[in-house]
């Protein structure tokens, strides 16, 4: 079977991708102080090539320890340098970065003895202890990339297919070479193992090029969230939920459907913040955004938009009741809002309500009657929604 590749000029060409992205890598390492997976994954890179080259200079050089004990060391340590780089770009508590470490450390250091104790009188059956290792890290590795964001970006997904690929390729070389060793006999196995070098060097290559792709995914997603959410409680910010909400009326007038618009802010708010500290104070904000968010759909546009206000733009299904909607949201701060981190209060909150209609020429309109009638309820009591009388559903066609 003839691959029709030259395999020394792939394994040559796949040593200096991996160490000018190792370079690469290390130099973003520099830039970015605070991000040790770059490091480590540099560090991945060079052990990758460096393993290469020694196992291939096995052909020129007779020096079984170091193109046999030392090359499968590099090349077991590249895979696990990749697991280490991912668990702490995951950002993790240290002190499960910290167990994660020791295991590491422990696994790697059962791998060299397994090499250690098979590399001179079974050189072949040491390679297959490098796949298996190889394959089990991959395969933890794909659990790692599941977790790493709650969004799933394209190059995680590649990685997380570049893992799975190379983990069975690697299991499969490990299965075919026990195969072999214990005498049953594999047909054409030089060959096979030939396909196999020739595809693991091919996956390893593209793993190193999509870590920094999968790396500026993320943090480009993070950086995006830094913007567009308020720090506190998680929720939209003013301009995002401004954006978002503008959408949905431009969304609502063009499909002819019903939208709502409320306004809430916490009763008493000042004084929380004066009895209890701002702790206490930051507390319940967090608190009524995820009430907001349990008792909201996912398609409603909830943000903070400054103090103890908060907005929510409810896009309506024909006939559905938004007071009842803004009703429920009231009664759940005040019914679990009683007891904050144990503090006995007695939580509450005013809002205002509107639904759109033909004189609204702009979400920047409703807003404004909203506005009105969250301070019509503040002016008759507070702990109570306030709606303008335009209450009824428009026709949907």
């Amino acid at each position: 079977m003839n691959t029709g590749i030259h395999l020394p000029t792939l394994l040559m060409l796949s040593v200096a991708l991996n160490v000018l992205i190792g370079a690469l890598l290390w130099w973003i390492y520099h830039l970015r102080g605070q991000q040790p997976c770059f490091r480590l994954w540099a560090l991945a890179c060079a052990a990758f090539a460096g393993g290469s080259l020694l196992a291939a200079a096995r052909e020129l050089v007779d020096a079984p320890f170091v193109t046999g004990f030392v090359a499968l060391a590099f090349l077991g340590l590249s895979p696990l340098l990749v697991l280490m780089g991912l668990q702490s770009f995951a950002r993790l508590p240290l002190r499960r970065q910290r167990l994660f470490r020791r295991a590491a450390l422990g696994a790697f250091a059962v791998y060299l003895l397994l090499i250690g104790a098979t590399f001179l009188p079974a050189p072949t059956l040491s390679r297959g202890v490098t796949a298996l290792f190889s394959a089990l890290v991959f395969s933890i590795a794909v659990y790692r990339l599941s977790v790493i964001a709650t969004q799933i970006q394209l190059p995680v997904r590649v990685l997380q297919v570049l893992f799975t690929v190379h983990g069975i390729l690697m299991m499969s070389q490990a299965l075919v070479i026990t195969v072999d060793f214990l005498g049953s006999g594999v047909p054409g196995l030089d060959t096979l193992l030939r396909v196999i070098l020739i595809n693991h060097i091919l996956l390893a290559t593209g793993t190193a090029l999509a870590l920094p792709l999968m790396a500026f995914s993320v943090s480009e997603n993070r950086l995006r969230a830094l913007a567009e959410r308020d720090s506190l409680t998680g929720l939209y910010n003013r301009r995002s939920v401004l954006r978002e909400g503008a959408r949905a009326f431009s969304k609502a007038r063009a499909g002819n459907s019903a939208l709502a618009v409320l306004m809430l802010d916490l009763d008493h708010f000042k004084r929380i913040n004066d009895q209890w500290g701002h702790s206490i104070g930051d507390e319940v904000l967090r608190f009524v955004a995820r009430t907001l968010e349990d008792e909201l759909r996912d398609n409603d546009i909830v943000g903070r938009v400054g103090g103890e206000e908060f907005i929510a733009v409810l896009p309506l299904a024909p006939g559905e009741d938004f007071t009842h909607i803004a009703n429920r949201l009231l009664g759940a701060i005040s019914r679990h809002g009683s007891e904050i981190r144990g503090r006995h209060m007695a939580l509450s909150a005013s809002l205002g309500g509107i639904l759109m209609s033909p004189k609204h020429r702009s979400l920047a309109d409703m807003l404004q009657e909203a506005d009105i009638a969250l301070y019509t309820a503040k002016n008759k009591g507070r702990n109570r929604a306030e709606f303008p009388e335009n209450t009824e559903q428009p026709a949907v066609v």
